[in-house]
C-alpha cells in the first residue's frame, strides 16, 4: 500500500515466554507497564507532557501488553491509566495526523479499534483509572475494559463530528450496550465537552465519580480484590457477558456446560475453601480455559482478512464464484 511501512517494533506472543518477561526493562513506546508480586499490571499511557495522546507507536505499545497480559499467567488483573496524575489521555495526537495515525495501525486498521480489540480479547479484567481528562480515544479506547472509574474533576468528550472523522475503537458497537442508544447519541451527535456526572456519562462508571487523587489507589484497591478470584471463572464469565448467545434456553446450554467443567477445576478449591475457611488458592490458568469442549463458542471476525469491512465480504464471495 502506498504510503504504508510496517513498522511495529514488538515480537510475536508465540516467540517469547510470557512468564518470565520483563516488564520494567522492555523498551516500551509511548507508555511503562509495571507488575506487582499479586499480579495486578499496570499500564501507564506515557506521554504527560502532550497530555498523554495517543500515537501510532503507543497504539502498537497497547496492543502488545494487553497480549503479554492474556498469555502471562502472572498477571491477574490489567490498569491502564495516565502518567503524570492530571490527565488520562487527551485524544489523537493532531500534530500526526488522522492518516498518519492509520498508517501506524496495520495500514486499513483503526489504531482504536486495535487497542479495543486487544483488550477485549485479553481474558483478565481490565481496569480503567481515568485520572484526568479524557478525550476522543481516551474514551473509547476505555469502553472495552471491565471497569472505568474517573476523576470527577475530568472533562469527558468524544468529539469525533467535531473533527469530521467516523466513530473508532469499536465505540459504535460498545457505546450503545454500555449507555444505551438515546444517550450515546446525545454523547456522539453533539461530541461536547462534558463533566462525567453528565447524565448521558454516568452509567459509564463502575463508580461514583473519584477525587483525582483516588482514582488510581481504587482502581489497585479493586484489582486486588479481583486478583484472589478464580482466573478461569472470571475470563469465562467476561466472555459469557461479551459473547452473548441468542436466546435464554442458548445461555442456559451454555453455562451449564460452564459449570461442569469449572466445577471440575477451580470449582473444587473454591468449595474446599469455603469450608475450610481459609483464602482459595485457584490452580486453573488460561490453558486450562482452553481445554473446554466449548471454548470459545463464539465466531470471531478474522480482521486481517477483509480490511474494507462488508463490502469487502461481498467481493470476496462473488470473487470466490469466478
Amino acid at each position: 500500500m502506498a504510503g504504508w511501512t510496517p513498522i511495529n517494533p514488538h515480537p510475536r506472543i508465540s516467540d517469547l515466554d510470557p512468564s518470565s518477561f520483563d516488564y520494567a526493562a522492555y523498551p516500551w513506546e509511548d507508555i511503562t507497564v509495571t507488575l506487582s508480586p499479586t499480579g495486578v499490571a499496570i499500564l501507564y499511557l506515557n506521554r504527560p507532557t502532550q497530555y498523554n495522546t495517543f500515537t501510532g507507536a503507543m497504539s502498537y505499545s497497547i496492543v502488545f501488553a494487553f497480549e503479554l497480559f492474556d498469555a502471562d499467567d502472572r498477571v491477574k488483573v490489567a490498569i491502564i491509566t495516565g502518567a503524570g496524575g492530571k490527565v488520562f489521555c487527551a485524544g489523537a495526537y493532531l500534530a500526526q495526523g488522522f492518516g498518519a495515525i492509520a498508517d501506524h495501525a496495520q495500514g486499513h486498521r483503526d489504531g482504536g479499534g486495535q487497542v479495543g480489540l486487544a483488550i477485549l480479547r485479553c481474558r483478565k479484567p481490565s481496569i480503567a483509572a481515568m485520572n484526568g481528562n479524557a478525550i476522543g480515544i481516551g474514551v473509547t479506547m476505555t469502553l472495552s475494559c471491565d471497569f472505568r472509574l474517573v476523576a470527577e474533576n475530568a472533562k469527558v468528550a468524544i468529539p469525533f463530528v467535531q473533527r469530521g472523522i467516523a466513530m473508532e475503537a469499536c465505540s459504535s458497537y460498545l457505546l450503545p450496550r454500555l449507555v444505551g442508544v438515546s444517550k450515546a447519541m446525545d454523547i456522539i451527535l453533539t461530541g461536547d465537552v462534558r463533566s462525567p456526572t453528565d447524565e448521558s456519562y454516568m452509567a459509564l462508571w463502575t463508580r461514583s465519580p473519584l477525587p483525582q487523587d483516588q482514582v488510581l489507589p481504587e482502581s489497585i484497591k479493586l484489582a486486588e480484590k479481583l486478583a484472589k478470584n478464580s482466573s478461569v471463572s472470571m475470563a469465562l464469565c467476561k466472555a459469557q457477558i461479551w459473547r452473548q448467545v441468542d436466546s435464554p434456553e442458548d445461555a442456559h446450554l451454555l453455562e451449564s456446560q460452564g459449570i461442569w467443567e469449572t466445577s471440575r477445576l477451580d470449582g473444587l478449591e473454591g468449595a474446599k475453601s469455603f469450608l475450610e475457611k481459609r483464602p482459595a488458592q485457584f490452580p486453573g490458568t488460561m490453558r486450562d480455559l482452553e481445554r473446554f469442549a466449548f471454548w470459545p463458542w463464539w465466531r470471531q471476525a478474522d480482521v486481517a482478512t477483509y480490511p474494507r469491512g462488508p463490502e469487502s465480504l461481498r467481493a470476496a464471495a462473488a470473487k470466490s464464484k469466478l
